[in-house]
């Protein structure tokens, strides 16, 4: 007879998430995997398939919840400026916030060509969306237009992946909120 165990699949995406987010896709194991989840490997395979289907699942999750969140902020600001301070902000919070995306910036080189789809399918959803905002910016006269809104958008993904690495050094969080501030001051 088999045995029926039950567990929250949401909890153990969690799980692997943090997992995932501490360690990275590269060097996180199926025994990291195992040990964190508290499940045995064919329970693993069976619900969430290999590594990569599973990291996959947590990338997804948290893109769709990241989106959530910078769509809020969107909607709740008529400042192009604060809104771009704001989603800046809720990058360099986003281990509060339960992310995983920032990771794999600095993994763009992962031989996974599926890893490397994701991360540069966000990183277009963020060349427009800052795009789109420039753009509304200038027109109310709140970003400057001495450059084109695709420069600026240029200049804020950049900006963006740079607070990310620099978060991972947490004993200059007092620094990130500086160099939030020196990004906006240069689109004002």
């Amino acid at each position: 007879m088999s045995k029926k165990t039950s567990f929250s699949k949401t909890t153990i995406l969690n799980k692997v998430t943090h997992l995932f987010h501490s360690k990275g896709y590269c060097a996180t194991s199926m025994q990291d995997i195992v040990e964190v989840s508290n499940l045995n490997r064919s329970s693993l395979y069976n619900t969430f398939g290999s590594k990569l289907e599973l990291f996959i699942t947590c990338f997804d999750t948290c893109e769709t919840k990241y989106r959530r969140d910078v769509q809020k902020i969107i909607m709740a600001s008529t400042n192009p400026l604060k809104t771009v301070r704001q989603i800046l902000e809720l990058s360099i919070n986003e281990t509060i916030n339960g992310y995983l995306i920032p990771n794999y910036i600095s993994e763009i080189k992962n031989k996974e060509t599926q890893i490397n789809r994701l991360v540069k399918n966000q990183q277009a959803y963020f060349l427009d969306l800052f795009e789109d905002i420039v753009k509304r910016g200038q027109g109310l006269g709140s970003i400057n237009n001495s450059k084109s809104s695709k420069q600026y958008a240029n200049y804020l993904l950049t900006s963006y992946q740079g607070l990310q690495i620099m978060k991972s050094f947490p004993e200059d969080d007092y620094k990130l909120q500086n160099v939030i501030y020196d990004v906006i001051s240069v689109i004002e």
